[in-house]
């Protein structure tokens, strides 16, 4: 089974605007509210592309009860955890000729609300897949996810990260299988401009020499690169479209790659896979439509193997 873990889960309210306007009334062609975090989003994609997951993380009030509605409509399984104080976050995501976000912080978790959590985690079997998505928010535990990699000790469970910054550089201790910076994120744990496909390359080595098994980079426009364990650094780039939303495209490769793998695909066509999930995503109003999906798979290009090490 996947577990996917959105310590945070939130409501996203989605705005399209021809053209925003600081400080004027702005109106609205089209709005969405979508059911929002990063793991959500990867168990949403990975039930499209026909995969069985489960949510876990912490829902509170209103919101959560919202969330839940919307997942179990989808028939999205869920397995949260109720906190008892505050409301879970909505949050505004603007869309126009340049995106904007507006998060919430969301309720406060207690430590015997953690501790559920990561009971939850320890009862993962042999052949399970736990993916960690976001960084953890405001008051709760910078290592909760190394926290929750550890209660999975001794077993055959395989570990996706989706973070950044120190929870990025605290998990690869743990030996993730797969974890997806983007390239911002990149250069903000090495502290230096990445200006080549080369210099990517170099840096997700190095993120695979700290612990990770296969490195996948997003690299919005410019496609993906992948450090993977088979010893190959890969690069693909996007099949041509129009962005229309790139809330969760990073989220929807997770799922791909994910996804691709469990057919025993090699890493190589999973990174194209997961290039085409990303933009079926980004070019389109909702996470992933399957038949938009298998247009652009057709025509995503085939990876380029930079290195072979």
């Amino acid at each position: 089974m996947i577990y996917t873990v959105t310590l945070s889960p939130a409501l996203d309210y989605l705005m399209w605007l021809d053209h925003f306007e600081p400080g004027e009334l702005n109106r609205t062609k089209q709005t969405a509210f979508r059911a929002g975090g990063k793991g959500i989003n990867v168990s949403v994609v990975i039930s499209r592309l026909g995969f069985e997951s489960v949510c876990l993380g912490f829902v509170a009030g209103f919101v959560g009860d919202e969330l839940i509605r919307m997942l179990d409509a989808d028939g999205i399984r869920h397995d949260f955890i109720r906190v008892k104080d505050g409301c879970s976050r909505i949050n505004v995501k603007i869309k126009s000729d340049v995106e904007s976000e507006i998060n919430a912080d969301g309720p406060r978790v207690s430590e015997s609300d953690l501790k559920k959590l990561e009971d939850k985690a320890a009862r993962l079997a042999a052949g399970d897949i736990l993916i960690l998505s976001g960084n953890p928010p405001k008051g709760m535990p910078s290592d909760i996810y190394s926290v929750l990699i550890n209660a999975l000790h001794g077993r055959d469970v395989r570990v996706v990260v989706d973070t950044s910054g120190k929870n990025l550089l605290s998990a690869l201790a743990n030996h993730p299988w797969l974890i997806k910076p983007n390239k911002a994120e990149l250069e903000d744990v090495f502290q230096t401009k990445l200006n080549s496909l080369d210099e990517i390359a170099s840096a997700a080595l190095k993120l695979r020499k700290m612990g990770a098994a296969n490195v996948l980079v997003s690299l919005g426009p410019d496609g993906a690169l992948l450090a993977a364990d088979s010893g190959g650094v890969y690069s693909c780039a996007v099949p041509k479209g129009t962005l229309i939303d790139s809330t969760g495209a990073g989220d929807s490769m997770v799922a791909g790659f994910v996804a691709l793998d469990s057919d025993h695909a090699d890493r190589a066509e999973c990174l194209r896979y997961a290039v085409a999930c990303g933009c079926a995503s980004a070019y389109s109003y909702e996470l992933l439509k399957s038949a938009e999906l298998d247009r652009l798979y057709a025509v995503t290009p085939q990876p380029v193997l930079l290195r072979s090490c």
